[in-house]
C-alpha cells in the first residue's frame, strides 16, 4: 500500500566551493568546473507603463516553469505587494537563458515597484527595479507587525484503496492545518503546489484558496491531488505559501507499489512449476513365440 511520510520543512542548502589541495603529479591538472550561474532578470531601460507588454530576459535559470510578476512597495511584504493574479508564466530551456513577453500588470500597492521572477516553489528568485508609470494604487499600509504562518499539522492518505495494489489510478488527499502566529491577518496568501517523481517535480496541482487567516487563528484545508495516470514508485508533493514574513514550504512523500499485479503475474508461473508432471513407466516389449531348448547337431 502507499506509504506517506508527513513532513513540514523548508530545506535550504548552501554550497561553498572547497579549495583544491595541490598534490605532486606529472599529469596535467584539469581546469576547475565553472561555478553555477547567478539567476538574473533584465528589462528594457527607461520608464515603462502598466498594461504594456515588454520583453523580459532571464539568464542563469533552472530549466522549467518560471513566474514573473509586478510588485509594489519594493515587495517588502512579499506576495501581498505583488500582482500575482496578473503574473506571466513561461518555460526556461536547459540553457537557462530565455526572453519572454510579459504584460506589466498594475501593482496592488504603490511604488517603488520591481519585477520579480521565481520558480513555482520559490526555490529560485530574482528581482529588478521597475520604473513603472500608470500605477494608481494607494501606498501599502504601515503596520506594527505582519502575519506569520506556520504548518500546524500535515497528513496524507491514499484514496486508491485496493485498486492501488493493481496500479489503478487514484487520488491522494493531503490535510493541511495553518496557524497564524503573527499580530496581523494573513489575507489569501499565494499558494502553489507541484507533484512528480523526486528530482522531477514539475506537474502543477490546483491549490485551494487559503482565504483570510486571522491573527492567532488556525485553519484546516483538504488538498486533492488527482493522479490521472498510474503512480508507481516514489512521488513527492511540494507546497509553498507566500507568508508576509517568510515563505512556508512543505513536502509530502508517497510511495505506491502494485504488489497485486506482481502476484497476478507470478501466480500462473508458480502453479506451472508446482504442477506434478506425468509419470512415464518404462516400456516393455511383449514376448512372442515359445522358447525352445537348443538343438544338439552332433548326432
Amino acid at each position: 500500500m502507499t506509504r506517506f511520510l508527513p513532513a513540514a520543512a523548508a530545506l535550504l542548502t548552501l554550497a561553498s566551493p572547497v579549495p583544491a589541495v595541490p598534490t605532486p603529479s606529472t599529469a596535467a591538472t584539469p581546469p576547475p568546473s565553472a561555478a553555477p550561474a547567478t539567476p538574473r532578470i533584465a528589462v528594457p531601460a527607461g520608464t515603462l507603463r502598466a498594461g504594456t507588454q515588454i520583453p523580459v530576459t532571464l539568464s542563469g535559470w533552472p530549466a522549467g516553469t518560471v513566474q514573473i510578476e509586478v510588485c509594489g512597495n519594493a515587495a517588502r511584504r512579499g506576495a501581498l505587494d505583488c500582482a500575482t493574479s496578473g503574473a506571466g508564466h513561461g518555460q526556461v530551456p536547459a540553457s537557462g537563458t530565455v526572453s519572454l513577453p510579459v504584460r506589466l500588470a498594475a501593482s496592488p500597492v504603490g511604488c517603488p515597484c520591481l519585477l520579480r521572477a521565481r520558480t513555482p516553489t520559490g526555490g529560485t528568485q530574482a528581482a529588478v527595479a521597475l520604473p513603472l508609470a500608470g500605477v494608481n494604487a494607494p501606498p501599502a499600509p504601515v503596520s506594527g507587525g505582519a502575519a506569520e504562518l506556520v504548518v500546524a499539522d500535515l497528513r496524507a492518505a491514499d484514496r486508491a484503496g485496493v485498486g492501488g495494489w493493481f496500479g489503478v489510478p487514484g487520488d491522494l488527499t493531503v490535510d493541511l492545518a495553518l496557524r497564524n502566529v503573527g499580530p496581523a491577518d494573513a489575507v489569501d496568501p499565494p499558494f502553489s503546489l507541484l507533484f512528480g517523481r523526486p528530482g522531477r517535480v514539475h506537474t502543477l496541482v490546483d491549490a485551494p484558496p487559503l482565504g483570510t487567516i486571522g491573527a492567532g487563528q488556525t485553519r484546516e484545508y483538504r488538498i486533492r491531488v488527482p493522479t490521472d495516470v498510474t503512480v508507481i514508485g516514489r512521488h513527492e508533493l511540494h507546497g509553498r505559501i507566500e507568508s508576509p514574513t517568510r515563505p512556508v514550504a512543505f513536502t509530502v512523500e508517497a510511495a505506491r507499489h502494485p504488489w497485486g499485479l506482481l502476484g497476478l503475474v507470478a501466480a500462473p508461473l508458480l502453479w506451472a512449476l508446482a504442477r506434478p508432471g506425468r509419470r512415464h513407466r518404462p516400456a516393455h516389449r511383449a514376448a512372442t513365440g515359445v522358447a525352445r531348448p537348443p538343438v544338439d547337431r552332433r548326432t
